[in-house]
């Protein structure tokens, strides 16, 4: 009796161990108490950052179909926007693309099913269900008329508390731009080749580290496919609480110095983030990260 105690107290170690150790597709990165407002100011000026694990890369289509072929939700494999360059092969041309045509809805859901997958406490609790459809914004009749409908999305709120699966908050987002804390000292993110680093192609993502990382080893931040970040632009909210707009951050830097590019001049001449609703189904995708305290 005595050594299956000890048996089973060492596998209960084991497993909190692996639980707060880095995957092979994750970084550590240290947290910090930086007034991140100082440096971008679309961030929260009293949010301190926790120690993170952050995935390398951004969610891949060949990923995001496990989700959608577990919860059948095969149908978005037939999606065409204009049965034109806008189809789910054409947006997504190899497995290892990262994902788009992600709602902010779906993005919350894959982190809660990836955290069950993996023995992790899911982050979310997702107050009810939501349909899975193509389009959730549509024209639709209801008593004899013509409506655009646009459905009541799930309340979401966050446990912070939870070592699952997220979506970054805008401070954790930027802090991770700019190389974390070691990065910000000593300035990487001014004076860099963004060349290195940038690429768009209209219309599709790429490869998902086809490029240069930047200096936590994180790729594809200044590129490829727009990532959902937790939190809310207030100022653009509707007075519903349930559907108010949420951020998904991505950019491609145009006419600007390729070779002496300075990230943090960039924001600041930028006058906001653009405000997606959570229910648009376009050129978006994700990435996650998870508590690492």
């Amino acid at each position: 009796m005595k050594k299956l105690l000890i048996i089973l107290l060492n596998l209960f170690i084991l497993n909190l161990i692996f639980a707060n150790s880095p995957k092979n597709n994750e970084v550590y990165v240290k947290g910090s108490n930086i007034n991140m407002q100082e440096y971008i100011k679309f961030c929260d000026k009293t949010k301190k950052i926790k120690n993170l694990y952050i995935q390398k890369y951004e969610v891949t289509r060949k990923e995001f179909e496990e989700y959608l072929d577990y919860f059948q939700y095969s149908i978005l494999k037939q999606y065409s926007k204009t049965g034109g360059l806008f189809t789910y092969d054409n947006l997504m041309p190899y497995p290892d693309c990262a994902a788009v045509l992600i709602t902010f809805y779906d993005a919350c859901k894959y982190c809660n099913w990836r955290s069950e997958q993996e023995g992790y406490e899911p982050a979310y609790d997702i107050q009810g269900e939501l349909p899975f459809e193509l389009n959730y914004f549509q024209w639709k009749q209801e008593n004899g008329e013509w409506i655009y409908y646009v459905p009541k999305m799930p309340e979401i709120k966050l446990n912070e508390k939870a070592n699952g699966y997220r979506l970054p908050t805008i401070n954790e987002y930027f802090y991770l731009l700019l190389g974390g804390q070691e990065g910000i000292d000593n300035k990487w993110g001014e004076k860099i080749n963004i060349a290195e680093y940038e690429s768009f192609t209209t219309g599709s993502t790429e490869i998902v580290g086809s490029l240069k990382p930047n200096g936590l080893s994180i790729y594809d931040l200044f590129s490829n496919a727009p990532e959902w970040i937790w939190g809310e632009l207030k100022e653009y909210c509707r007075d519903d609480p349930v559907n108010s707009v949420k951020n998904a951050v991505g950019y491609s830097p145009r006419n600007c110095n390729y070779d002496n590019f300075n990230l943090i001049s960039y924001f600041s001449t930028k006058k906001n983030l653009s405000p997606t609703s959570p229910l648009e189904r376009g050129f978006i995708g994700m990435r996650m990260v998870r508590n690492a305290e």
